[in-house]
């Protein structure tokens, strides 16, 4: 093999590369990077076995052929180069990386054991936009525990309905729900998609259009990018990225029959902006071993109130409220990790008890809710 690329088009690609490139592989050859030279396109893999990913880039090829060398080291040698050319040559045992007046020789890794691209035999196949589906994953990853014994809670859901696709994060204490129409897909699905792969997608998608296959045991992701390297100078490729799908889909709970009905709750809305700050001052009088927040709703006024083992906290902040008085407790961040992914002035708190399930959502936003249950009253 043997190909000329600018190398700040190759660290592009690597950029990529490395959100799965694994930083202790299960085995030797999985830390390797497999560089194939192409009929007119050069393509970067990398594997951890659970998420393999494909970046594919329009680049002449001199000489056709593949090769393994050394992930971490291969990325941090050329993230040394400033915008120049360089060539990649596979000669005898080495792969030769030359640059103006340099030359770095990599022993050659086994292409043979590297890992075959995982096949995937469609079942269901649909495309919707990369921003629109990066926004429903971190809006449902927050409430997922990876750690989670019990497997089915240990991913984020997808439900395929017949006109929604639910996207679901849930630890059993709390639960986010993201909700796309649906008008593509006539099969009725689940699947669950690993913590670790919803990391990463939400680290490498943008807005262009991503094409979702969905087999048996994995499922794929495929998108293109246009990256700007230099003035004038732009870059596009492919991603396709495939990985393993969590078990369990089929146990994950009836997740609907926990959504509190707005009609039959207390409402009161609340300046998101107002409220987000209020909690980050008070949390700081929390503490691990009261790591609580009370909530004191009266007509107009909310109060915010916390004591720890450095003293005691409290706030008022106005809000749109009409209804007997309550007070509600909460763990911090149960409040917080919701208020930094909504994106409206203003949302809408709904209860009906001190010890029941409370709903949160965007005002006049119908396709983002939470759920979350409060700690017992002192």
């Amino acid at each position: 093999m043997k190909v000329s690329i600018n190398s700040s088009v190759l660290n592009i690609g690597l950029d990529y590369i490395s959100e799965v490139l694994p930083s202790k592989p299960s085995m030797a050859i999985c830390g390797g990077i497999h560089i194939e030279g192409k009929e007119n396109y050069i393509n970067l893999i990398s594997t951890d076995l659970e998420n393999t990913m494909k970046i594919s880039i329009e680049n002449e090829i001199e000489e056709k052929g593949e090769v393994v060398v050394p992930g971490k080291q291969f990325i941090s040698l050329l993230k040394q180069f400033k915008d120049e050319k360089i060539e990649i040559e596979r000669k005898e045992k080495f792969v030769n990386v030359i640059g103006k007046q340099s030359q770095y020789s990599f022993l050659e890794m086994e292409v043979e054991e590297f890992p075959k691209f995982p096949k995937i035999t469609p079942e269901v196949s649909f495309k919707i936009k990369g921003e629109i589906l990066k926004e429903g994953l971190k809006k449902i990853i927050f409430c997922i525990d990876p750690e989670e014994p019990r497997h089915q809670f240990r991913g984020g859901l997808i439900d395929i309905k017949e006109k929604n696709i639910n996207m679901v994060g849930t630890d059993t204490r709390r639960l986010s729900l993201f909700i796309l129409s649906n008008e593509q897909i006539k099969k009725q699905i689940k699947i669950l998609l690993s913590y670790n792969l919803m990391k990463k997608l939400i680290n490498i998608l943008n807005e262009e259009e991503v094409e979702i296959s969905i087999g048996k045991n994995n499922v794929s992701f495929q998108t293109s990018f246009t990256k700007t390297f230099a003035p004038n100078k732009r870059i596009t490729g492919t991603i396709l990225f495939v990985s393993q799908l969590l078990t369990g889909a089929e146990e994950f709970p009836d997740y609907e029959k926990v959504i509190p009905d707005v009609k039959k709750s207390k409402v009161a809305k609340i300046n998101s902006d107002n409220f987000l700050l209020s909690l980050k001052r008070i949390s700081l009088f929390t503490s691990e071993r009261n790591n609580r927040v009370k909530l004191g709703f009266k007509k107009g006024l909310l109060t915010l109130s916390a004591t720890g083992d450095i003293g005691e906290a409290r706030e008022q902040i106005d809000i749109e409220y009409n209804d007997e008085d309550m007070e509600i407790f909460f763990p911090p961040s149960f409040l917080t990790d919701f208020l930094e992914v909504i994106k409206k002035d203003e949302f809408i708190f709904a209860f009906t008890a001190s010890n029941k399930p409370v709903l949160m959502k965007p005002n006049e936003e119908e396709n983002f809710l939470y759920v979350c249950m409060p700690l017992k009253g002192e």
